[in-house]
């Protein structure tokens, strides 16, 4: 049987997706100033709260 999840700070159970706005992106340490690399930020969020449960690249493969 699944369990609902939910909010590891206050239990809430609605989450919702966001991103960061104006284009900022997740670089890898060693290679910043390369242009064309990194990815964009995406954020689970709870929608009571506002604890950000994770946080993915859309684009991990930039990061090898």
């Amino acid at each position: 049987m699944d369990e609902e999840r939910k909010c590891p700070e206050c239990g809430g159970t609605e989450f919702a997706q966001g991103t960061f706005g104006a284009e900022p992106k997740l670089l890898p340490i060693n290679i910043i100033f390369k242009p064309g690399k990194g990815s964009e930020v995406f954020a689970e969020i709870c929608t009571k709260c506002g604890h950000i449960l994770n946080m993915r690249v859309s684009k991990p493969e930039k990061f090898k």
